[in-house]
Formats: C-alpha cells, sequence, structure tokens
C-alpha cells in the first residue's frame, strides 16, 4: 500500500475525532460503546468431548474441519475451535431506536455471542460476535448502511483498501491499521477479515488494543455479522503506554512526532509479513470459527 493511502487514513482519522468529540487533547484511550442491553434470555454453550462439525465452504476452499464446541442460536450456527474457546454465552441484545446523543448506538434487536475461555483475557476488548437483521440495521442506522454497502462490495471484488473497507459501526473511534485482509466464505455466505485497532488519538499499535474484525453477510442478505476478538503479535509492546517496550523486531514510535503515516504503515507491513500462527490465537483458527458459520432463515 502506498504512503499516499495512509496519508488518507490519518485525514479521515483527525476528521473523525474533531466531529466525534469535545475540544481538547485527548491522551488516553476510551472505551467504545456496544450497542443494546441484553434481555432475560441468555444461554451459555459448553464443550463436549467429542463434538465437531464439518461445514463445506462456498469457496473452491478444500472442506474445513472445526473440531470444538457447536453453537446455535437465533438462526445462527458455528464451531468454536478449541484453541480460541469452550463455548459461548448468548444474549439477545433489545433495540435502541433512537439516541440523538450517540446516534451510532441506533440499532434493532440483534444477537451477541461472548466467547468463554477465550485464550487472551484483561485486553481492551471483549472477545464478542454480533449478529444483526441487516435490512432493519441498515434502515435504521446510516453508518451501519454504509458497512453492509462497503462489505458488499468487498465481497464483489471491489479492492480490499483501508479506507474503503467496513468499519464497526458502532464505534466512536477511528480505524488506524488493516492488516492481514482476507476474504472468507461460509455455507451461505462470506466475509472480511483483518487485524485492526481503534483509537481517538494517534497511539500506538500494542497488543492491548489490537483486535481480529470479521464482518459478514449471508448470501440472502438476511444477516450481517460483526466481530470483534483480541489478538496479538509478537513484535507488538503490549500496551499504548509510553513506557511499554517495544520488541526488537518491532516498529520504534517515532520520539519527536508520536505515531505518524509512516509508523502505521510500517507496522501494517511487519503484521502483513508474519505468519498466520505467530499470533495469539492463530488466523487458521479464527479463519476457521467464520468458515464454520451457517445461516437459516426461519
Amino acid at each position: 500500500m502506498k504512503t499516499r493511502t495512509w496519508l488518507v487514513i490519518i485525514g479521515i482519522a483527525i476528521g473523525t475525532w474533531g466531529c466525534s468529540f469535545s475540544a481538547g487533547t485527548i491522551t488516553t484511550a476510551t472505551p467504545v460503546d456496544e450497542v443494546g442491553t441484553a434481555t432475560v434470555a441468555t444461554l451459555t454453550h459448553t464443550a463436549a468431548p467429542t463434538e465437531s462439525l464439518s461445514t463445506p465452504a462456498a469457496s473452491a476452499e478444500a472442506t474445513i474441519q472445526a473440531d470444538g464446541t457447536p453453537v446455535s442460536f437465533e438462526g445462527v450456527s458455528f464451531v468454536i475451535p478449541r484453541e480460541i474457546g469452550t463455548g459461548a454465552s448468548t444474549e439477545r441484545m433489545t433495540a435502541v431506536e433512537s439516541n440523538t446523543d450517540a446516534p451510532w448506538d441506533v440499532a434493532p434487536t440483534h444477537s451477541r455471542f461472548t466467547l468463554t475461555d477465550y485464550p487472551l483475557q484483561g485486553k481492551f476488548h471483549e472477545p464478542r460476535i454480533f449478529v444483526y437483521p441487516a435490512g432493519e440495521y441498515a434502515a435504521r442506522n446510516p453508518n451501519a448502511a454504509e458497512q453492509i454497502d462497503r462489505l458488499r462490495k468487498a465481497l464483489t471484488g471491489a479492492p480490499l483498501l483501508a479506507e474503503t473497507l467496513p468499519v464497526v459501526p458502532f464505534f466512536n473511534a477511528a480505524q488506524q491499521i488493516a492488516a492481514q485482509i482476507k476474504i472468507l466464505s461460509f455455507q451461505n455466505g462470506g466475509g472480511v477479515r483483518f487485524l485492526t485497532q481503534y483509537a481517538q488519538y494517534a497511539a500506538p499499535i500494542n497488543n492491548k488494543e489490537l483486535f481480529y474484525h470479521f464482518q459478514g453477510l449471508s448470501s440472502d442478505g438476511n444477516y450481517y455479522v460483526v466481530a470483534i476478538l483480541p489478538i496479538t503479535a509478537p513484535m507488538l509492546p503490549e500496551d499504548e503506554k509510553p513506557e511499554a517496550t517495544v520488541p526488537t523486531d518491532g516498529v520504534p514510535i517515532p520520539t519527536d512526532v508520536g505515531p505518524n503515516e509512516v509508523y502505521y504503515f510500517s507496522v501494517t507491513e511487519k503484521l502483513n509479513s508474519l505468519p498466520p500462527d505467530s499470533f495469539t490465537p492463530s488466523l487458521h483458527a479464527l479463519d476457521a470459527l467464520f468458515q464454520s458459520f451457517v445461516f437459516t432463515t426461519p
């Protein structure tokens, strides 16, 4: 990716920060909002010793064998590989009809899955998957409509550029990088995954805030998936604090100007060069989770 592309990203990020936050210098990351309120109906799925599910991918790739815990809730089924958890709690999140103070929160009733026994704990984000009725979400939330449109374009052959990838529709922060971009197919749909980090300031890329991001769409257009799963890379500092040590094979943070477009470009290139199994959890295991998805229309 050329340097001018990163200049565009930084410009977009700066514009977003200026529009979304009050005046002043932001020196610490602010937790992002997650949409909706859970109803009392909550289920927990746990692993059975011999359960497995074989899911044929929609592409010409070989059949995906996902050995782990099957989960099924509200028309959504998938298998959690043993490497990334032993189950999931499932919640029906109530609709947010309107919110003039936080318009990004507006959403229809949807499902939320939180992975249990995920290998990374205490990170900035919880390991969660959200599944929305795509048409309703797009109709109620213009930002969601834009992200679903970006996703459709990516799935139909548009260039996979950082500035045109779908972003998390309910985050009030800017996407800083997009690395390890890849299209994934599942039985009746597909999506795009990449590694990213969000912030409200020019933050260093770090293992506390980095996450594996997947957005998917069922082939009939009824289901829209947004997943946020923490992930770490061996060449990143452990957190965003100035005193955090950057590994010898990492990218030093410019001390005179702080993180800038050259820094973000260099970190992205480093992340792109790493093999799938060097990440925790591995990209293979995370990909297998989403390649196992199956949607059932009522």
